[in-house]
């Protein structure tokens, strides 16, 4: 049986060999056009191509294909509910997207359902993909993806009608490196205690249907023990940077 950082460089050299240059590139990095991704998932059935923050979706969709392609048998695409979208090997993993541009803090999914996947295994990996975005500072890219989707919905024509902006939406995405995590239902506990986790994320919003949101946990990046990490892998990201930033880690 492997351990969980022998896992987690299975699936994410797997995913490395399609999306990573380790930042040695003569050419253009392998990046994820949002035209193209939103396509590939409605095709494959996949939800969440219809959502403004399509990207969070597509991780997930891509480490679920490169495990299918090539880890099947060892690693396998794991769907609970048709919700949550995670891999199992001998652990399970769930795949978050983090574009860190306004803080470090990495929602997970709600505090009930991560708790019962928790207790069932004996823990949880989480792979938290870091990316570096490019807006769609025209809007070209919002009205072919609400045309995609036969329209705006009656939520964005609420905003329409109260003269609020339309949410901005990332047009691609190149991943910069990877975060591989390990959690017990202890140490999210203990970081509950100690503030790097909190488990009232989302408590006092609402979804577009006005029906209440289920309280989630939130990872604050920084504040994570380095103990909960396995490693950080680099993508794209120019190698000396990633040497400075993360020693050891390479």
């Amino acid at each position: 049986m492997r351990n969980p950082r022998e896992e987690a460089e299975l699936i994410v050299e797997a995913l490395f060999e399609d999306y990573g240059t380790g930042g040695i590139t003569r050419g253009e990095c392998p990046g994820v056009d949002g035209r193209e991704a939103i396509l590939e998932m409605k095709e494959a059935g996949f939800p969440g191509w219809q959502e403004v923050e399509w990207p969070g979706f597509h991780v997930k969709f891509l480490v679920q294909r490169e495990c299918r392609e090539k880890l099947n048998g060892e690693v396998q695409p794991y769907d609970l509910d048709k919700k949550r979208h995670l891999v199992r090997g001998d652990y399970v993993w769930d795949t978050r997207f983090h574009a860190n541009e306004r803080s470090d803090d990495i929602p997970l999914g709600d505090v009930k359902g991560y708790n019962d996947l928790v207790k069932e295994h004996g823990g949880i990996g989480l792979l938290v993909v870091d990316a570096a975005v490019v807006k769609d500072e025209n809007g070209d890219f919002r009205r072919w993806h609400e045309e995609l989707k036969g329209g705006s919905s009656e939520y964005s024509l609420e905003r329409e009608r109260d003269g609020r902006p339309p949410r901005e939406r990332k047009s691609r995405y190149l991943i910069v490196g990877v975060y591989a995590y390990f959690f017990t239902l202890d140490d999210l506990n203990k970081g509950i205690m100690d503030g790097w986790t909190d488990d009232d994320f989302q408590r006092t919003m609402r979804n577009a249907n006005g029906a209440r949101r289920k309280s989630k946990y939130l990872l604050k990046g920084s504040e994570i023990p380095d103990e909960h990490l396995l490693f950080v892998k680099n993508f794209n990201m120019d190698p000396e940077e990633f040497e400075e930033q993360f020693p050891g880690n390479t």
